[in-house]
């Protein structure tokens, strides 16, 4: 007896390596097998896309989307703003994959495919910032420079590799300014090189095992980078240990909140989800269980 009733697999056929030639193969056969029916939209641009989204939205039980965490991004754009989403599903074909990290799906995408149509249904926050949203983080400073700087030849040629190209690249260049916080009516005047507000556990494939990090704990973690410091960068890389605790470091700030306001001096560009298309001043409002999202099960419920 299949799972779902209706499915649909939303893919975009611009996104490179995100096409039937690598997804079709290896995800539909799971896909198909867990649903009385399964409808295939190809897209080519992120206007078709996020319409498709929007129509498939009120039909389909189930929507997969293959792509990456642009791709990603886009799907959340529509249905945060659907009273009634149906359940997202993430099939990894992207550079990072970042989010699809965050909830331990697997970057095979056969084996991705099984785990989500065999796993669980779990209610997962979203964030509204200003008039759009995120799903894995707001970046604003170093992290937002570095995203700007990625060579496009590079990245089809090294793939995850130039964006910590990019970075390295964009630390040398990068200069402190002032950060001009409220976190649920409490201010902060801070300077940092970045600020990064974060639902998910993965930027760039670097994934932080924090506990305080969950995307369903109905909060955000704040971080201000303070400078680009050998030892800064130390202390960054240091936070994929599990036992660092970022209140043990001197040149990173933590905070978390549901309601912040980040204001700059001088306008500035703001990443979300890789994405560069906002500035500063934001306004950014966690959104509780927003997202019902296909997740695999644990090893534990696996052993059962």
């Amino acid at each position: 007896m299949p799972r779902f009733g209706r499915s649909v697999l939303l893919y975009n056929g611009a996104a490179g390596a995100a096409t039937s030639e690598a997804v079709l193969p290896l995800a539909v056969p799971a896909l198909a097998r867990a649903s009385k029916k399964l409808e295939l939209i190809q897209t080519h641009s992120k206007e078709e896309f996020e319409e498709a989204c929007k129509n498939s939205s009120g039909a389909a039980d189930v929507l997969f989307v293959a792509g990456g965490d642009g791709t990603v991004h886009s799907a959340v754009q529509v249905l945060s703003s659907v009273e009634e989403p149906p359940i997202l599903g993430i099939i990894p074909s992207g550079t990072c994959n970042d989010f699809a990290r965050t909830l331990t799906i697997s970057m095979a995408l056969d084996t991705a495919a099984e785990e989500l149509v065999s796993g669980e249904i779990k209610e997962i926050d979203s964030a509204q910032i200003n008039e759009h949203s995120f799903l894995n983080f707001a970046g604003i400073g170093l992290i937002a420079d570095a995203s700007m700087n990625i060579d496009p030849d590079l990245k089809e040629r090294y793939g995850k590799l130039s964006y910590f190209m990019s970075a390295l690249q964009t630390m040398r260049q990068s200069e402190s300014f002032s950060i001009f916080m409220e976190i649920d009516g409490v201010h902060y005047i801070e300077e940092g090189v970045a600020v990064l507000v974060m639902n998910g556990k993965s930027i760039g494939t670097h994934t932080f095992p924090l506990a305080t990090i969950d995307p369903a704990d109905g909060l955000l973690d704040i971080f201000i980078i303070q400078t680009s410091s050998l030892a800064a960068i130390r202390e960054w890389f240091s936070l994929s240990q599990p036992d660092v605790s970022p209140e043990e470091l001197d040149h990173i700030t933590h905070h978390q909140g549901k309601h912040i306001t980040i204001r700059t001096e001088q306008e500035m560009e703001v990443d979300t989800d890789g994405e560069i298309y906002l500035k500063t001043p934001v306004t950014i409002q966690i959104q509780p269980k927003r997202l019902q999202m296909l997740v695999p099960k644990t090893a534990e419920e696996t052993a059962i």
